[in-house]
């Protein structure tokens, strides 16, 4: 789905987020309390006080605890797959098929919902999505264009139910209720965007006007959120609001990725620059090695990272402790790896990594999207099951 000039619309989309948190930046306040719903955020004394994250005090760690972690845990939408956190297996959008939502499980596979959603997110036994009953908002080559308004699915039962009429491009969950976003696409001559967050308490929807404090871009760490001020990154103390530097935007930080209290990070100056800083004590380290700190997954008990990497048939394998990575092949692969098995969002439940793949040397209307399941093991990388594969021997068609 959208996935044609998808590498064009994706830097379209850096550029325009990078624009956005500019201008969201010199007033993060909320303006209407009234009309706004933010859990669990407060006002931002530190910053009210000194009007300049660059003159915070030195950061020297946070705490963590588990306990935090599942309370404010926040699961962001996707638009093919989502992890089961409880029980292991992924869901996944059949798209090119059916269009129909399915979970993964132990070499078996199951049909969850029979119609068009997207933007899915697991949590405590429901799928929450975005569905459009004509599918008329979903256009092939731009990304995102399909919206709809905000449902659910319970994955035991299949009851579906409509939670607001509220269209949305984006969503995550998280205890209290659903953060989305709505924007208007490339082509559009103005462009909008629109926050909000739908309450489970009242069953309203609370529009907001602070990008920053919307949880469609944000990234947690217990009870910190990630949140981008005046160039830098600062954590928020979702309890208390109170809110510590953490990346200087003297550093030019790109994005963030936390993985094992670990907080990874580009910055951008004369070349491109990897660095990591221990969430516990504060201590930052400069990194060897370069890469997509958007796309870094990891496995239960594994010392190691996967990370997409674009060329056909491959991915990169990252050793954090020893500071190095290499590409490895896809081994065991229902589609030909040397004529465009393109890997994309790759994500794990612990145990397996899962991703959707093209079956296309470019991105074009003859590409086939599929849905693979891998096992990995240090730099060794194969395929366990294919959706390709499920349909083509279905159909009894070749590779």
């Amino acid at each position: 789905m959208g996935r044609i000039f998808k590498i064009v619309l994706i830097a379209y989309c850096f550029l325009a987020v990078q624009a956005l948190l500019a201008g969201c930046s010199n007033d993060n306040s909320v303006k209407d309390v009234k009309k706004t719903y933010l859990p669990q955020n407060k006002e931002t004394p530190e910053r009210n006080k000194t009007g300049n994250p660059e003159r915070m005090e030195e950061f020297k760690g946070v705490e963590w605890s588990k306990e935090d972690e599942e309370k404010y845990a926040l699961y962001e939408g996707s638009l093919d797959i989502c992890i089961d956190h409880d029980n292991g297996g992924a869901y996944y959008i059949n798209w090119g098929y059916d269009n129909y939502l399915y979970y993964w499980k132990d070499g078996k596979r199951k049909l969850v919902l029979d119609k068009w959603v997207s933007q899915i997110c697991y949590m405590d036994g429901i799928i929450y999505c975005i569905y459009d009953k004509t599918g008329k908002s979903y256009k092939e080559d731009v990304y995102p264009s399909y919206e709809g308004v905000i449902c659910s699915v319970n994955v035991k039962t299949g009851e579906f139910k409509k939670l607001s009429g509220t269209k949305a491009k984006y969503i995550s969950v998280c205890r209290e209720g659903i953060y989305y976003r709505w924007c208007t696409g490339p082509e559009a001559e103005k462009q909008k965007n629109e926050f909000g967050f739908y309450s489970f308490n009242d069953k309203k929807v609370y529009k907001s006007f602070s990008q920053q404090e919307n949880g469609t871009v944000q990234e947690r760490y217990g009870k910190y959120a990630v949140v981008y001020r005046d160039g830098a990154f600062c954590l928020k103390n979702l309890e208390d609001g109170k809110e510590q530097l953490f990346i200087p935007a003297s550093e030019n930080p790109l994005y963030t990725r936390i993985c094992n209290g670990q907080c990874y990070y580009t910055s951008l100056g004369k070349e491109k620059i990897m660095s990591r800083i221990n969430l516990k004590d504060g201590k930052k380290q400069k990194l060897s090695d370069v890469f997509n700190v958007n796309n870094i997954t990891q496995l239960n008990n594994s010392n190691y990272f996967y990370l997409n990497t674009g060329t056909s048939g491959q991915l990169y394998v990252y050793d954090p402790v020893k500071d190095k990575g290499a590409e490895t092949d896809i081994k065991d692969t229902y589609s030909n790896p040397h004529s465009g098995y393109m890997v994309e969002g790759l994500c794990s439940d612990g145990e397996y990594l899962y991703a959707v793949v093209c079956n296309h040397v470019i991105y074009s209307k003859t590409g086939i999207t599929g849905f693979v399941v891998l096992k990995a093991d240090g730099g060794e990388v194969s395929e366990v099951w294919s959706s390709l594969e499920y349909y083509n021997s279905k159909n009894k068609n070749k590779k």
